[in-house]
């Protein structure tokens, strides 16, 4: 695994690559890495002669500075993970250099930029938006690659690939979990061992709802799961919505795609997750 550290030395590479018609996968991380990235990158293997995986931590999408602060820092463990699963190319740029251009921040994204994250962490769309539009401008990749747990940041990434005409496919991949259903996610190093266990409520409250689909109504089914992640949370939202406007739902019959999200506090540790009630 090559590892670049400027967005000049990375792009002239990429670029000689390309002279030999070579298709490039991207996946972007903020590192503290775990399984559910490394299936990022053995999809994009799957689909393309090379990888590049970023680590980056991105203080643009952070509201509160104790969260970029307290963020895992695990470098040389990403590294070894990297390469167990054969990632071609690492890209480890400074805020210097990404950002040596002041970044746009200003997007209109209409409701997808609406309600639940957008909320909470205000300004966290526009500093993903900012670096995700740097770094498809340096690396060109045929297809960049996300995770679905971060819904609404996909939502986010699939609308500016759009509005810029960019010819990078977004694919999106199913959320990996651990076996008692806990959604993968880099914030769960900060878990004690009994939270880890305790974190996994709130994909059996996602999985209530998806049994109760029709039987109560989306807002029966939100209050409820809001009212019992109190017991061992600080839950920001549990809401339902259509997973493609991704506004909140007042009837089934407002939508064909109806998808949970939720955000809660164990302890000091905000975990978000969201599940598609529809099989």
């Amino acid at each position: 695994m090559k590892q670049y550290n400027t967005s000049k030395a990375i792009r002239s590479e990429l670029e000689q690559l390309r002279k030999n018609s070579a298709t490039v996968g991207f996946v972007p991380t903020m590192g503290a890495l775990h399984q559910g990235h490394l299936a990022l990158i053995k999809r994009a293997k799957a689909e393309n002669k090379f990888v590049v995986c970023s680590i980056f931590v991105n203080p643009l999408q952070f509201n509160r500075q104790e969260d970029l602060k307290s963020y895992p820092n695990r470098m040389e463990q990403d590294k070894k993970m990297l390469e167990s699963v054969n990632c071609d190319y690492l890209f480890t740029p400074s805020r210097e250099d990404l950002y040596a251009k002041a970044p746009n921040l200003d997007f209109e994204f209409g409701s997808l930029g609406v309600g639940m994250e957008a909320e909470y962490r205000p300004g966290h769309f526009e500093g993903v938006a900012a670096v995700i539009d740097r770094f498809l401008d340096v690396l060109q990749p045929d297809r960049a690659y996300f995770g679905e747990k971060d819904y609404q940041q996909l939502a986010i990434v699939k609308w500016l690939v759009e509005q810029k005409d960019s010819n990078t496919e977004i694919v999106g991949c199913e959320t990996e979990r651990f076996p008692n259903g806990l959604a993968m996610s880099s914030r769960n190093y900060n878990l004690k061992e009994a939270e880890f266990e305790q974190a996994s409520e709130i994909y059996k409250l996602m999985q209530y709802c998806k049994r109760q689909l029709h039987q109560k109504t989306p807002q029966e089914l939100s209050t409820y799961a809001f009212e019992k992640l109190k017991e061992d949370f600080q839950p920001e939202y549990f809401t339902i919505v259509d997973e493609e406007t991704l506004k909140p739902i007042q009837s089934w019959s407002d939508t064909a795609k109806p998808r949970v999200f939720v955000a809660a506090y164990l302890s000091s540790v905000r975990l978000i997750d969201n599940m598609s009630l529809i099989d």
